[in-house]
């Protein structure tokens, strides 16, 4: 079990630098050639890319006392079909909420939303998903394809005797949150989605090859020498090129640099090859699917990873409410660089009949 070091205070006075990956071009190539040219040399092209960008404003209040910005939300460990994860609890109450983090995070990625709405008196369930924190970590990427990570979400509510829930999501979580919603609607009460688009709009944007390379990240994540390259000179390629903009990129290092934490993170884009989901949506048959939970969707404008797009066009694929807020001066990780704002919206969006 990690052990926690209780906080009452987050860092707040030491603002990221942006980064963008329209520039991924430049740094790949500097990328390929590292085996000659020096990881050190990759990562101070990216850092000088990264330094570049507009610093994000940070506001950030007193994080729970419970949740320490390194490890996980406390809680216990479940068995889930066949691995175990750890899925923490806060709060009490009849109404239930959610949230499902995303790459390269851990359940404490919440901890400014968590005790906010512990107050509005929610029951909050914050998983560690597969292969991150103290959840379990196949080596098996197989164990990792979309279905599978579904049915264990399924099985997390079914054990916990969850009937109906509130649902967030962010970055994968938030593909999860989709996914959800779709299939089983009488599941979902109402859902909040950060980042991550309806995911039948893959299919609107294969046509443009603009929008294709947005997804860099994704194909890169798939390479046999991706973890080799992220652990070179000190984890150097997945601070400077990877996770330039992470609030927080030296803990996501001090968990990423044991290799089954880092087996782990490439899983999800091994199981789930963004090639394989433009095709099925390029081939999906029959009518697009319609989201009948109400929504909302939260966008940044530093994110670096996901395009505005996207988002506001999963208002096409609606047949529920459907509300849109653009966070400004945050970047893909809005929940910890404004999470005062971000809060704020969830609560209001959650607390409608």
């Amino acid at each position: 079990m990690t052990k926690f070091s209780p906080t009452d205070e987050p860092p707040t006075d030491e603002p990221h630098v942006g980064g963008s990956r329209r520039h991924f071009l430049k740094l790949a190539s500097a990328a390929s050639l590292a085996s000659a040219w020096g990881l050190g040399a990759v990562a101070e092209a990216a850092a000088g890319d990264a330094a570049s960008g507009a610093k994000m404003a940070t506001t950030r209040p007193p994080s729970s006392p419970n949740v320490a910005p390194q490890g996980s939300v406390p809680g216990r460990n479940i068995a889930i079909n066949g691995v175990n994860y750890h899925v923490g609890e806060q709060g009490a109450g009849d109404k239930v909420v959610v949230l499902l983090h995303g790459m390269p995070d851990t359940s404490s990625v919440w901890r400014f939303q968590i005790p906010a709405l512990a107050k509005a008196g929610y029951r909050v369930i914050v998983p560690d998903l597969l292969g991150y924190g103290e959840t379990d970590k196949p080596a098996d990427v197989s164990r990792y394809q979309g279905e599978k990570l579904i049915a264990d979400a399924l099985t997390m509510l079914d054990t916990l005797q969850l009937s109906k829930v509130d649902l967030v999501g962010h970055d994968w979580g938030g593909f999860l949150s989709w996914e959800l919603a779709l299939a089983v609607p009488d599941r979902v009460r109402r859902h909040v989605v950060i980042s991550t688009g309806h995911p039948d709009g893959f299919s609107d944007w294969i046509a443009n090859p603009n929008t294709v390379k947005e997804n860099w990240y994704m194909y890169l994540n798939t390479q046999d020498k991706a973890a080799e390259l992220y652990a070179a000179d000190d984890g150097a390629a997945l601070k400077n090129v990877l996770l330039p903009t992470h609030p927080e990129v030296d803990e996501v290092w001090s968990r990423m640099k044991e290799p089954a934490a880092m087996t782990g993170m490439l899983n999800w884009d091994k199981a789930n090859q963004v090639a394989a989901l433009y095709l099925a949506e390029a081939t999906r048959q029959g009518s697009p699917r319609m989201c009948h939970v109400p929504t909302l969707g939260l966008w940044s404008s530093g994110d670096t990873y996901m395009w505005e797009g996207q988002m506001t066009e999963s208002a096409n694929r609606m047949s529920a409410p459907w509300r849109y807020h653009r966070i400004e001066n945050a970047s893909h990780w809005a929940m910890l660089d404004q999470p005062e704002r971000v809060t704020e919206h969830m609560l209001d969006w959650l607390s409608e009949a």
